[in-house]
C-alpha cells in the first residue's frame, strides 16, 4: 500500500493559540452540512436507530462533529492527537451523555476489538499513514460495521449581493493549488490533498469501497465575507507555516476577487460571498451508494448507482 503519512507536523494543534483561534474562525456550517450528509449515508445502511450501536469519531478536534454524531448512537468515542483540542471538547457544554474523549493517534487507537459499529473521520485521511490506520479500522469495527472518510475543498466563489457578477473559479484552483505545492514542499512529499483523495481511495485495501464527489453550497451561518473566509484558512496550521515561508496565496486570491469584481477599494469584511465545495466521501462496506445534490445543506434529491 503506498500511502501518504505524517504530512501535518505533529504539533500542528498542540499549541493552545493555533488550536484556539481555528475554533473561533470556523463557520458552524463547515462542521452541520457534513454530518448532515453522513448522517444519510448511515440511515442508508440502517445504522442510525434509535441511538443504538457505538462510534468512534477520528480526528475529533474540539468536538463539534462527535456531538452532533452521538445524538445518533448509543456510545460515542472521540479521538484526536491535539491534546487542547481533546480537552475543549470535555469542557463543552452538552447535555449528551455515553460520549467520551480521548487524546491518541489515529495509527493507534485506544479501542478494544470488533467493538464499534461505524468510524467517522472528517478531514482527517489526507494526514493519516493508512498502512497503519485502515488496519486499525479493521480491527476496531464490528464485523457489519462501516467506515466514512470525508473532506471537501474550494471549487468556486460567488458573489452574494449581485448574481451578475462572474463567479471565482479559475483563480480559486491557481492560488490552491499553488499553496499545497509550497506545503508538500516544507511538510511531507506524500500530501496528497487536491485530487479529492484519490491517492488514498487507491491505497485503500478493502473488499467493499466506494467514493462519491460532489459539489456543495456552504453558506455558513448564513454570512460569509471575504475577510472572514480567509482568516479561517490564515488559521490553519500548514497556511500558516506557508505563509511564514513567503508564500500567501490567500492574499493573493483576496485580491483577485477584489480585481474581478471591481471591488478594489472595498474593505473585505464588507463583501459577502457564497462558496461552493468540492465534496469527497470514501465508504467502506457500502454495497452501493447514493449521491446527494445539495443546495445550501438544506435539500437533497438523491440517485441509485451500482458499484
Amino acid at each position: 500500500m503506498s500511502a501518504p503519512s505524517k504530512v501535518i507536523p505533529e504539533d500542528a494543534f498542540n499549541m493552545e493559540n493555533t488550536a484556539q483561534n481555528f475554533i473561533q474562525s470556523r463557520p458552524r456550517a463547515l462542521v452541520d452540512i457534513p454530518v448532515r450528509l453522513i448522517i444519510e449515508r448511515l440511515k442508508l445502511l440502517g445504522k442510525v436507530d434509535q441511538r443504538s450501536g457505538c462510534l468512534l469519531d477520528v480526528g475529533c478536534g474540539s468536538d463539534e462533529s462527535s456531538r452532533l454524531l452521538a445524538k445518533n448512537f448509543h456510545h460515542t468515542i472521540g479521538v484526536d492527537p491535539s491534546a487542547p483540542m481533546i480537552s475543549y471538547a470535555i469542557a463543552f457544554d452538552n447535555d449528551i451523555s455515553d460520549v467520551e474523549f480521548k487524546v491518541a493517534n489515529a495509527e493507534k487507537l485506544p479501542i478494544e476489538d470488533s467493538s464499534v459499529d461505524v468510524i467517522t473521520a472528517m478531514f482527517v485521511l489526507h494526514y493519516a499513514d493508512l498502512e497503519k490506520f485502515i488496519p486499525e479500522c479493521k480491527r476496531v469495527l464490528k464485523p457489519s460495521g462501516v467506515a466514512i472518510f470525508y473532506r471537501h475543498q474550494i471549487s468556486k466563489i460567488l458573489p452574494a449581493e449581485n448574481d451578475a457578477l462572474p463567479v471565482i473559479d479559475g483563480p480559486v484552483k491557481v492560488m490552491i493549488r499553488k499553496l499545497l505545492e509550497k506545503a508538500r514542499e516544507m511538510s511531507h512529499p506524500s500530501f496528497h490533498q487536491y485530487e479529492l483523495y484519490q491517492t488514498q481511495f487507491d491505497a485503500i485495501i478493502w473488499e467493499e469501497k466506494s467514493r462519491e464527489i460532489n459539489e456543495l453550497e456552504f453558506a455558513p451561518d448564513s454570512v460569509w465575507t471575504l475577510g472572514s473566509w480567509s482568516r479561517f484558512y490564515h488559521n490553519l496550521p500548514f497556511y500558516q507555516k506557508a505563509g511564514k515561508n513567503g508564500v500567501n496565496p490567500l492574499t493573493e486570491l483576496v485580491q483577485a476577487v477584489k480585481n474581478t469584481w471591481s471591488m478594489q477599494d472595498r474593505d473585505s469584511d464588507d463583501i459577502k460571498i457564497r462558496v461552493v465545495y468540492t465534496t469527497v466521501m470514501i465508504l467502506l462496506k457500502w454495497q452501493y451508494v447514493k449521491t446527494f445534490h445539495c443546495k445550501l445543506g438544506i435539500s437533497c434529491s438523491s440517485q441509485s448507482v451500482k458499484l
